[in-house]
């Protein structure tokens, strides 16, 4: 698994994170997923302004919005779809990846996406699911190490703050995940208890 990323990256990359020890790995994979574009905005402000188009399959998105929020959103993609084996438990979210999400979207689509695999797993008979999120909670107590420690790297290769702040988001919504999302849970209850 060791391997070398090509020019200037290595200095982005070159600690390792969890779930590695040094002697397993030279280069985090999270780090060496986002290098080359956190180098490109490393010398970019949060609040530069851009107009931008997102093109998927089933959809066109359009937003004119500021550097940070549009680096989360493309941040958030390359977690989930990344080689990092923490990062990557995120993988069916970006099947339904939504560029620009609020909070409460993400939370919406995070624990939707998390109940759905226990309802699967309940079905394969693999073990009994866990209603009450803890596994999620766990999941992001990891995730919150491998976002602190990005954020560390990317803040020691910027120049300006475009790319410490997307990562922050995440960093934010990891936090907020592993003390509990009841709060903002509780916030959508009114409109999840109508319907279906």
């Amino acid at each position: 698994m060791k391997t070398t990323p090509p020019g200037p990256a290595s200095d982005f990359s070159s600690a390792t994170t969890a779930p590695y020890q040094e002697s397993e790995v030279v280069y985090c994979p999270a780090a060496l997923d986002f290098a080359d574009i956190a180098q490109h905005f490393a010398n970019t402000a949060s609040i530069a302004r851009a107009d931008v188009w997102i093109h998927s399959r089933e959809r066109s998105y359009f937003k004119n919005t500021d550097m940070q929020n549009i680096l989360r959103s493309l941040f958030g993609l390359l977690m989930a779809t990344g080689a990092c084996p923490v990062l990557s438990r995120l993988k069916p979210l970006a099947e339904s990846h939504l560029p620009f999400a609020s909070l409460q979207e993400t939370v919406q689509r995070m624990v939707g996406t998390y109940l759905i695999r226990q309802y699967l797993k309940q079905q394969d008979g693999e073990q009994e699911p866990d209603w009450q999120l803890h596994g999620l909670q766990a999941l992001y107590r990891e995730i919150k190490t491998v976002n602190l420690a990005l954020m560390r790297r990317i803040r020691q290769a910027s120049q300006d703050d475009a790319n410490i702040n997307a990562i922050q988001g995440f960093v934010s919504i990891s936090s907020i995940v592993e003390m509990g999302v009841d709060d903002i849970i509780h916030k959508m209850s009114n409109s999840l208890r109508q319907g279906m």
